[in-house]
């Protein structure tokens, strides 16, 4: 069997049928990838693959990261099961972009759907080049050159206003320190993508309050109903979302329903650059971009 499309949403996932046999074997991978950074979100439907196929079909199409040692790991809140990632769910709650506290970034991740939420557990993706596309040709020349600071921190007291010392410990900045990324991507392929997120604790060369003003204009911007999929998750989904050119968030659920997810992550293979110009970011030019 080959396999067909069928897209989502005009701008972003696209919905691939075929067969694990296909997956597998490597035949499609190359018209997957490109798939994959046209559209952002590759789904297929219902395979109810085991470990070891999912593992094997994620190295058709790239390097496996490991996490934690493993090759899978498992996407739940059940500390049992996932120790590490439960501390972190309520994070994930907000759009963010997966490794933007490392100067490479994953390429993408692979997850399949053991047992999903009955409210709530969708995940939202954002399509961070069409975001970019869409701005004026003023708009970009200024963004091209800002430059952010991201910091796990900022989006983990989202969740968690009032952290313990036992959080501070295991997401502070002193575990996990900023990191310093310009604002757009400037990808090999030529194209650029906002890197935008929740993570970002401020833009260098504005004061605090002219950084909070503009990026809440831009994850206004970011979430236009245009640019993001959300997918509701059934048993046996594999999908594939694209970490260098969209962003994602979990629709809050009941943490102790069971949903449980394996994920594979692909290594980057292209480091976040920018253009790094330095230019005029004073408050005042930034005013004509807020609301």
């Amino acid at each position: 069997m080959s396999y067909t499309t069928v897209d989502l949403t005009p701008r972003i996932g696209t919905e691939v049928r075929t067969d694990l046999a296909t997956l597998t074997s490597g035949t499609i991978a190359r018209d997957l990838r490109v798939l994959l950074e046209k559209r952002g979100v590759l789904l297929f439907r219902g395979l109810r693959i085991a470990d070891e196929d999912q593992i094997k079909f994620a190295s058709t199409l790239g390097t496996i990261r490991l996490e934690h040692g493993l090759q899978i790991t498992k996407i739940t809140p059940d500390v049992a099961k996932s120790p590490i990632f439960a501390d972190y769910t309520k994070g994930t709650y907000f759009f963010h972009i997966d490794g933007t506290y490392t100067d490479m970034p994953g390429l993408a991740s692979i997850l399949h759907a053991r047992a999903v939420a009955p409210a709530g557990g969708q995940t939202e993706f954002g399509n961070t080049y069409a975001m970019y596309d869409d701005l004026s040709d003023e708009e970009k020349n200024y963004l091209d050159g800002l430059e952010v600071i991201h910091s796990a921190e900022k989006i983990q007291r989202l969740a968690n206003p009032n952290p313990t010392p036992a959080q501070i410990a295991a997401w502070g900045e002193a575990v996990n320190p900023p990191k310093r990324h310009p604002m757009v991507w400037h990808h090999r392929s030529g194209r650029k993508s906002l890197i935008l997120a929740h993570t970002i604790k401020s833009i260098i060369g504005l004061d605090q309050a002219a950084s909070d003003a503009l990026l809440e204009r831009l994850m206004t911007w970011a979430e236009r109903p245009e640019y993001i999929y959300r997918h509701d998750w059934q048993v046996g989904d594999l999908l594939i979302w694209d970490n260098t050119g969209t962003m994602h968030r979990v629709v809050p659920f009941d943490l102790s329903c069971g949903r449980e997810l394996d994920r594979v992550t692909l290594l980057g293979e292209e480091p976040i650059t920018g253009p790094f110009r330095y230019h005029d970011q004073s408050n005042e030019k930034t005013a004509k971009y807020l609301p």
